[in-house]
């Protein structure tokens, strides 16, 4: 599927507010919270692909995941839920929605508020179980994978699963109301 959507920049910047190594609640180092900020950027300029990719595979991969997507709920896997402007643009808000969140990683407090908030918000969509964040895992490392292409090093995948599993982990609490 090519780029859909290009933007210049990136939204992800460093936030300094005095995290000390060893505490940081994603489970990164320093160095590994660096290098994913930079590994960021190149996610940061195709959010519309990315976000199309993670969530085609993840409604393929996990049917009734779909359900809770009612407004496109009737377009098919192979091309026309890709070419629906409404779904692309969905798709990109939910990949800016995690940029928000890592934009503030360097502040704990607000990178978690803004996960669990999130989380928070899918008990109101129907038919949405707390699982269905941990369905999405791998669908969303695939995307990254092929966005990034050589440079999702072996390195960058143990990155960003451990980010991902702390991101999921952060919206199922905030989903069960924790």
């Amino acid at each position: 599927m090519g780029c859909l959507s290009s933007k210049e920049g990136s939204t992800f910047q460093q936030k300094e507010v005095g995290v000390k190594e060893g505490e940081h609640i994603t489970g990164l180092s320093k160095k590994q919270r660096f290098l994913l900020k930079g590994s960021w950027k190149g996610v940061s300029r195709e959010f519309e692909s990315t976000g199309v990719l993670w969530l085609v595979e993840l409604f393929t991969t996990h049917p009734p995941t779909r359900a809770c997507f009612t407004q496109f709920s009737h377009l098919g896997l192979d091309g026309e839920l890709q070419e629906c402007e409404e779904f692309r643009q969905h798709a990109e808000q939910v990949m800016e929605r995690i940029d928000n969140a890592l934009f503030s990683m360097e502040d704990p407090d607000t990178m978690k508020s803004i996960l669990l908030e999130t989380g928070a918000y899918h008990r109101r969509v129907v038919g949405f179980r707390p699982e269905m964040f941990q369905f999405a895992e791998e669908p969303l490392l695939n995307a990254l994978r092929c966005t990034l292409d050589e440079r999702y090093t072996p390195q960058m995948e143990v990155i960003y699963r451990v980010i991902v599993q702390f991101m999921t982990q952060t919206l199922i609490e905030g989903y069960s109301g924790g």
